[in-house]
C-alpha cells in the first residue's frame, strides 16, 4: 500500500531552502517539494474513493487560502524548519481536515500539538548550529517568503518518488 500526505506545498521557498532540503531532507531527494505537513500519513492510496476525494474537496472549499511568511528558523529535534506566520490558519486547515477524518489526526497524530513547520533539514543534530546560521544568512540576504497557498495537495509515495494525485482549491 502507498502512503498518501495531504499538504500545503510552498514554492515559493525553493529558491531560499531548495538546496538546503536537496542535502538534509530525504524527501526532498525523492521528489517532494517544500512543503507544509497538514496530515500525514492520510490514508493509503488504494483505500482512496471518490467520495472521500470529495470530503477532502469540500473541506477546502469552506476554508479561506492561508497567506504567510517564512522568515524565523526554528528547530525541534533533529529538525531544522521555518516557521509560517501567521501560522493560526493552516492550524485551522489542519484542525477542519481532523475534524472530517477523526482517524486521521492532524500531523499524523505522533506528536500531542500540531505546529505547522517547513521542514529544511531532518535527521540532523550535529550540523543544526551551523544550517541555523546559514539558513539564517540566506533568509537575511532574500528577505520573508512570502506564500499563499491557492490549493491544497494530496501526494502519494510509490516506488521511492512523491507525486501529486489532486489539489483541492481553497475557497479564496
Amino acid at each position: 500500500m502507498a502512503r498518501t500526505l495531504l499538504a500545503l506545498l510552498v514554492p515559493e521557498a525553493e529558491p531560499v531552502v531548495g538546496s538546503f532540503r536537496e542535502q538534509y531532507d530525504p524527501a526532498a531527494r525523492r521528489g517532494l517539494g517544500a512543503h507544509i505537513t497538514l496530515i500525514y500519513p492520510f490514508i493509503d492510496s488504494e483505500l482512496l474513493t471518490p467520495g472521500l476525494l470529495a470530503r477532502v474537496r469540500e473541506v477546502a472549499a469552506d476554508l479561506p487560502a492561508p497567506m504567510f511568511r517564512l522568515e524565523e528558523v526554528r528547530t525541534f529535534p533533529s529538525v531544522v524548519w521555518l516557521a509560517p506566520e501567521p501560522a493560526r490558519s493552516i492550524a485551522q486547515i489542519a484542525s477542519a481536515l481532523e475534524r472530517a477524518f477523526p482517524d486521521h489526526p492532524k500531523g499524523g497524530g505522533a506528536f500531542p500539538e500540531y505546529v505547522p513547520h517547513l521542514s529544511v533539514a531532518r535527521q540532523v543534530r550535529q550540523e543544526q548550529a551551523v544550517l541555523i546560521n546559514e539558513l539564517e544568512a540566506r533568509i537575511a540576504d532574500h528577505g520573508p517568503i512570502y506564500a499563499w497557498c491557492e490549493t491544497m495537495t494530496l501526494l502519494v509515495s510509490e516506488n521511492r518518488r512523491w507525486r501529486e494525485l489532486a489539489s483541492f482549491p481553497f475557497l479564496y
